[in-house]
């Protein structure tokens, strides 16, 4: 009986480390985008860690005061790099942001806003 319940102790460990590997891939790195300002923003945020730029949000809407969580890939030295650009929800005229973060680390917290005017093209 005392074989059995190690036995299983052993068998459910290795499943857990091993499955909580698998299931954040391993390589990834989660990133907190914040949208500390009293307005709602629509933000589009690119990963350029990637061998082409992939984009991870595309105009998701983050409330005042509120977070949201994506995962990005790191380099070589395990760190990431995030674009933003960020539109106000509401309001006439908008307003727009952008940032381009570099060397960010696992947990990180990028700080979004739309404090400019928005140039036109």
């Amino acid at each position: 009986m005392y074989c059995l319940n190690r036995s299983m102790i052993t068998l459910a460990y290795t499943l857990l480390v091993f499955g909580s590997a698998s299931a954040t891939g391993g390589s990834g790195m989660t990133i907190v985008i914040n949208n500390n300002t009293t307005s709602d923003l629509l933000v589009t945020a690119y990963d350029l860690n990637t061998s082409s730029v992939q984009k991870i949000l595309s105009s998701a809407k983050i409330n005042s005061f509120a977070s949201i969580s994506v995962t990005i890939n790191p380099d070589e030295s395990g760190r990431g790099h995030l674009s933003w650009t960020a539109t106000s929800a509401t309001g006439d005229p908008r307003t727009c942001g952008k940032a381009d973060n570099i060397g960010l680390n696992d947990s990180d917290t990028v700080h979004v806003s739309a404090n400019s005017s928005c140039v036109s093209r």
